[in-house]
């Protein structure tokens, strides 16, 4: 049988309701033959705490029970190394999206078998601290870079490979989506946002925001590789949008301009004042 160990992260606030949950949980999960690890916050565990390097030793299925969305929860596993050669399967729940701890236990043991036996539930520590930082799916990243080049705060790098990578997540600005907001392909989420699709809720995908997108060509100087528009002539177009016209798939702009190329700066470059203000 393919070991499984399931993975509980705790509550950053420990309020009451939830360590009772958490805590029912474990005991069931154990009882049904689960081996149990409670574990830090996986979202505000410390970047480089030694917690990880020993749960992405872990081997078989890792199944993680978190308030946080599904999604999200993967993706912080993967990043530190969990879902690799030694695990089979990783598989994520929302301990949110259930009533009481017997209705989560009965989501896990539909994935993967129970025993006969009961298991044993060990707790950890960890470093942990208010954290707002981006979380990347790289099943949906197609590399285009954007985020890194519209981020002002240096969270982006490329790795070795050439690969974009959040190198130094916790320079994010708490409570900044923008990354997530020009990402075309709904890549990028922040678990703790209210919008459900930046937060990566199951059934929603972010999609680009035309405002910021423009802002994005703007702020590069890049021209739109869709539409073929400058930086100015979108400046234009967004000063002066046309009713009802066809916008660019790509950079949210209309596709009639009613202003010459050239126009002189308006609302937008106020925004991007703005945003270059909280360097």
């Amino acid at each position: 049988m393919t070991e499984t160990t399931v993975l509980i992260s705790r509550s950053v606030t420990a309020e009451r309701e939830k360590r009772a949950f958490e805590d029912a949980l474990a005991e069931l999960s154990a009882k049904a033959g689960l081996a149990v690890s409670l574990i830090p916050h996986v979202y505000h565990l410390a970047e480089n705490d030694a917690l990880w390097q020993e749960l992405s030793g872990l081997h078989g299925v890792i199944v993680c029970l978190a308030w946080l969305h599904p999604r999200p929860t993967e993706w912080i596993l993967r990043r530190h190394g969990l879902g690799g050669v030694a695990q089979s399967a990783v598989l994520t729940f929302d301990m949110g999206a259930y009533a009481r701890p017997e209705e989560c236990l009965r989501a896990v043991t539909a994935e993967v078998p129970a025993s006969a036996s009961a298991a044993a539930i060990t707790e950890h520590t960890g470093k942990i601290g208010e954290r707002w930082h981006p979380v990347v799916d790289y099943s949906r990243c197609v590399n285009c870079k954007q985020c890194m080049e519209f981020c002002l705060f240096g969270v982006y790098e490329l790795d070795d490979a050439g690969k974009v990578t959040a190198r130094d997540p916790d320079k994010c600005k708490p409570g900044c989506p923008a990354c997530s907001r020009i990402c075309p392909r709904g890549a990028i989420m922040f678990p703790l946002h209210d919008d459900p699709a930046i937060a990566g809720a199951p059934g929603e995908l972010m999609t680009a925001d035309p405002t910021l997108k423009a802002m994005f060509y703007l702020k590069t100087k890049k021209t739109c590789p869709i539409c073929g528009r400058t930086h100015r002539a979108l400046l234009a177009a967004a000063a002066n949008p046309p009713k009802g016209a066809p916008v660019c798939a790509e950079c949210g702009m209309p596709l009639e301009d009613n202003k010459p190329d050239g126009a002189a700066p308006d609302d937008l470059d106020l925004l991007i004042d703005d945003l270059e203000k909280l360097r």
